[in-house]
């Protein structure tokens, strides 16, 4: 556990932040982490409470806020102690621990006049504050204690400006000393300090201004002038007084950065990783830092600097390169060291005018020195290159836009967007806590909004601030409209927009076109494949260029092989695709891209299911190179890897392909994810394509589309609309005289009879579908319906039939190698066998079965045929056996939800348990089949589970069990089939 009072009250675990409730939970807390390792009396924390003036009942709500913070994970370091309780963590734990500590190292250092590592060790305390201390708490006991700690700080504050005088960085004094005042503006000392740095260095007018500010500050807050020893400076300043300069030194040391950034936020592992450049040695460190815009590239940069200006006393060197500025050439290598060589006092009669002889320079004035080199915002490599030191004692950080590849001695980091808890904390240091304090919820989905990018968030943050009337929740509104966002989020030449226009700018022409096009796609993320029909280009061209943008960081290879946008850059292409892509090329790009979804599901439908019918137009556009499908493990993958972008696809082609083919590409995705088992997804794509129906579509097609709906809620357990869809299907075919239509509608009607339960229609439906089969030659489907058939065979306990009708089956199958319909037949025959009491051949058939769906990789039958198998192995006298071909059924239905099969399967597991005597176990079983049908009207399973009930009720001596068999015996009769239990049925193959 880690606790934070050095700013607003945080608490972490495992590096996450955690809840601690309202005001109450938050004082108490402030004060354990105040009193960390001391017992704390209940009475201190009921003063730290109520500021003295407690309700009757506040001993009794003090205990009630620590038992709510015991069940969070600070838990385990809260103990209760005689009167009180006392948080059990070490000191450097809490934040102001480690700031004490850092206290003592750096005085231990000053006295035995180790002037760097004091400097160094009082800069660390002191960037481990965040804010005001425990700004967020409020409570006079609080506040004495954060006044106390402010005090403190302020103490290392000048401890340090004295140090780092003595040591001769007077700019970095002068520029940190400036936001210190304004934050202690009555402190003499401080004030007396800033001004001897700004006079040091050069600025004596800054200086003189700085007196009279806190002079007047002075006289209007306490009615005095300032101490004699701070007029004393005054009167010194003006007169220039020699002893005020420093002592000289043998080399210039200088720290030029600019000032430490007020809101660093998280950033712990990239920390350390750049903070190492200190303890390597042999080699000059150089560390290259990329991203993309906004990301806090040089924010990073420079607060490490700040950290480690220390370590390299000799000076710390900053320059921005200009390789991504607004309005400005990048600096050239040549110009860039003529800074960086006068920075190092280097006068200009002997800067050398040849760029290796200047860069020789550079690298003499550096030998032997310890120095910190910062290159902000470079262009490549080539501009790099030149301004490296050669001295092993220095190190250099360098910021870019681009990927610097061609530095093969540098270790590179590429920042990520913040994580979601330092994004909130960002968000909360800039708006203010107090804004954000009542709006939680609304503070995560702003910082969603601004896709966890620092910039984003710093500029939306810095809106509300402004505008005291605005709630976060009324942020959240104008974030949530992408138009919206953009304006938002523009802030003179930082917003949005403009960065990533400068990166943008930088790519060559072609790069600039592929980034427009991929404002274009609907989806969450693209692959090679997708782009290059997009761009209309070869495969090995798309690639190289979405290279590039990933190197320009406009881009993210977040999976082998596979390309996203953040969110805010997906915002930007689309904008400029809108304005600088004429209208037809980019309806041009749209086509491309359907037609390349189209032509790849067509290929992944034909395998899954190769009998499928083909209906509407082969695609317009022939992609040059696609996915590797050739078998149903591949189609399986591509459309887990590509579900959204196939939701995304589908919905695009229904909505831009107005007319007569809107519904094909629809229809291919929905196939597509009933075989992946995603029913829910499949159905709202089928609508999609019967809605994309036009009047033009033939009937053919609207019959198809209303049957692929009547299936999907068939499988989803939704009997009655199947129903409706199915009716309004046969219909449509039956009127156009569409034979293959209304057979179809047949199949599917006899396998929704199966399942609600009317066997005899079943029969009666799938015979007349057989018979249309066999006048059209249709031996493929002919023996789809005899797998219907054989299910309501077997269910009317006709076994004898409906090995029969396999036998016909098989013979339809002759010559077709479609494992699918071939595992089916063995099924529904090791089903009958197994009814019959033929066990040995009921085992053998049923294992054949699921061998050859696995072969097909075909796991939503491989489930049906094992819980068929372990029912047969089950009637066979082999329970253990049986448990578990149940129990890899029940795997699999976990990740392919049908709730038939589910159902059938937990009442197979109930019949296992019931014939091993383990009753209370086979109760779940039934029971859970009772609550899958609740909600889907598959009786038969609903009256077996009641039967199996009834029977484990009975056998544990319970008085409720004649009322279930009572249940079973009405569906029974109802039904008309035998009162046999343990029977099941399943999906017939797809039509």
């Amino acid at each position: 556990m880690e606790f934070g009072i050095l700013g607003p009250l945080e608490v972490r675990h495992n590096g996450r932040q955690v809840a601690i409730g309202g005001a109450k939970q938050r004082r108490v807390v402030a004060t354990l982490a105040l009193n960390a390792g001391r017992v704390v009396s209940l009475g201190q924390l009921v003063d730290a409470v109520w500021d003295g003036e407690p309700p009757v009942t506040a001993r009794k709500q003090v205990q009630n806020a620590v038992s709510a913070l015991r069940r969070t994970p600070m838990g385990a370091t809260l103990a209760a102690v005689g009167p009180g309780y006392v948080l059990q963590v070490p000191a450097e734990h809490v934040d102001a621990g480690r700031f004490e500590h850092c206290l003592a190292e750096a005085h231990a250092a000053r006295t035995r006049r180790d002037l760097v590592h004091a400097a160094e060790r009082l800069r660390a305390g002191l960037a481990i504050w965040r804010g005001p201390a425990l700004a967020d708490v409020g409570g006079r006991t609080v506040s004495t204690a954060s006044g106390q700690l402010e005090e403190r700080r302020l103490s290392a504050v000048i401890a340090w400006a004295e140090i780092s005088l003595e040591l001769g960085s007077h700019g970095a004094v002068a520029d940190e000393l400036s936001a210190e005042l304004d934050r202690y503006p009555l402190c003499e000392p401080l004030a007396g300090l800033l001004m001897l740095a700004l006079y040091r260095t050069g600025r004596t007018a800054e200086s003189l201004v700085c007196y009279q500010r806190i002079r007047h500050t002075i006289a209007e807050d306490l009615g005095v002038d300032p101490g004699p020893e701070l007029q004393s400076q005054y009167h010194r300043i003006l007169a220039a007084d020699p002893a005020l300069n420093p002592r000289p030194e043998a080399w210039l040391t200088r720290n030029y950065l600019p000032r430490d950034v007020g809101h660093f936020t998280g950033r712990l592992a990239e920390l350390d990783q750049l903070m190492s450049v200190a303890d390597s040695g042999g080699v000059t460190v150089i560390q290259a830092i990329d991203g993309m815009s906004g990301v806090g590239k040089t924010a990073m940069a420079v607060h490490v600097a700040h950290r480690l200006a220390g370590r390299f006393d000799d000076g710390q060197l900053f320059i921005d390169l200009h390789g991504h500025t607004a309005g400005r050439e990048p600096l050239t290598a040549d110009e860039a060291l003529n800074v960086l060589l006068r920075a190092v006092g280097v006068p200009d009669a002997r800067i050398p005018k040849d760029l290796d002889e200047k860069a020789a320079m550079w690298r003499g004035e550096l030998a032997g020195r310890r120095v910190l080199v910062v290159l902000d915002n470079a262009l490549d490599s080539v501009q790099i290159k030149p301004l490296l030191p050669g001295s092993a004692s220095c190190a250099v950080m360098i910021t870019s836009r681009r990927r610097l590849a061609g530095l093969n001695s540098a270790e590179v980091l590429s920042l990520d967007t913040l994580p979601p808890d330092d994004a909130v904390v960002l968000f909360r240091a800039v708006a203010g806590p107090d804004r954000c304090e009542a709006e939680p919820v609304a503070v995560i989905k702003a910082v969603q909004l601004c896709g966890h990018l620092p910039l984003a968030i710093s500029i939306a943050a810095a809106r509300l601030r402004a505008r005291p009337q605005w709630r976060v929740s009324d942020l959240v509104e104008r974030l949530t409209d992408d138009h919206g966002r953009t304006e938002l989020l523009q802030s003179d030449d930082r917003g949005i927009t403009a960065a990533f226009a400068l990166s943008y700018q930088h790519l060559v022409s072609a790069e600039q076109r592929m980034f427009r096009l991929l404002g274009l796609h609907p989806g969450a993320d693209i692959d090679v494949f997708a782009a290059a029909a997009l761009a209309g280009l070869p495969a090995d061209e798309t690639e190289h260029m979405l290279d590039a943008l990933c190197d320009m960081h406009l881009l993210i290879a977040h999976l082998p092989g596979r390309y996203r946008l953040h969110d805010l850059v997906r915002d930007f292409a689309r904008a400029i695709v809108e304005a600088d892509e004429p209208i037809s090329q980019r309806s041009a790009a749209r086509d491309r891209l359907l037609d390349y979804y189209l032509h790849v599901t067509q290929i992944a439908t034909e395998l899954d299911n190769p009998r499928r019918p083909r209906l509407g137009a082969n695609p317009r556009y022939r992609p040059a190179a696609v996915p590797q499908l050739s078998k149903t493990s591949e189609v399986r993958s591509w459309v887990n890897a590509e579900h959204a972008n196939l939701l995304a696809a589908a919905r695009l082609a229904a909505h831009h392909r107005t007319g007569d083919d809107g519904w094909q590409l629809p229809r291919n995705v929905g196939s597509l994810l009933y075989e992946n088992g995603q029913h829910s997804a499949s159905l709202e794509v089928f609508k999609m394509a019967l809605a994309a129906c036009g009047t033009e579509t033939p009937s053919a097609v609207k019959s198809a589309c209303l049957l692929d709906v009547s299936l999907m809620h068939k499988v989803l357990g939704q009997y009655r609309l199947a129903l409706d869809f199915l009716n309004q299907g046969t219909a449509i075919a039956a009127h156009s005289g569409d034979r293959d239509g209304i057979a179809r509608s047949l199949i599917h009607k006899a396998d929704l009879s199966n399942l609600i339960g009317s066997f005899t229609d079943a029969v009666i439906y799938a015979t007349r579908s057989i018979e249309v089969y066999r006048e059209q030659g249709d031996l493929w489907r002919e023996a789809v319906a005899l797998t219907v058939l054989m299910d309501a065979l077997s269910r009317l306990g006709r076994d004898r039939e409906a090995i029969e009708a396999a036998d016909q089956a098989a013979l339809s199958l002759d010559g077709f190698a479609n494992l699918r319909q071939a595992s089916a037949v063995l099924s529904r025959r090791g089903t009958a066998h197994s009814q019959l009491g033929e066990h040995d051949t009921a085992i053998r058939l049923l294992s054949q079965s699921v061998d050859l769906a696995r072969q097909g990789e075909d796991r939503r039958f491989e489930a049906d045929y094992l819980h068929r198998l372990a029912e047969a192995t089950r009637r066979s006298g082999q329970p253990h056996a049986a448990l578990k071909h149940a129990n890899e059924a029940l795997a699999i239905l976990h990740d392919i939800a049908d709730p038939v099969d589910l159902a059938e399967t937990h009442n197979v597991l109930g019949e296992i348990h019931n014939d091993i005597h383990d009753y209370e176990v086979a109760l779940t079983h039934y029971r859970r089949t009772l609550e899958i049908t609740t909600n889907v009207e598959y009786r038969v399973a609903r009256a077996h589970a009641h039967n199996g009930i009834s029977r484990c009720m009975t056998a544990l001596g319970h008085p409720d069990a004649r009322v279930h068999w009572q249940q079973a015996l009405a569906i029974y009769a109802e039904l008309g089939i035998p009162l046999v239990g343990g029977e099941q049925t399943g999906d017939s193959a797809a039509v």
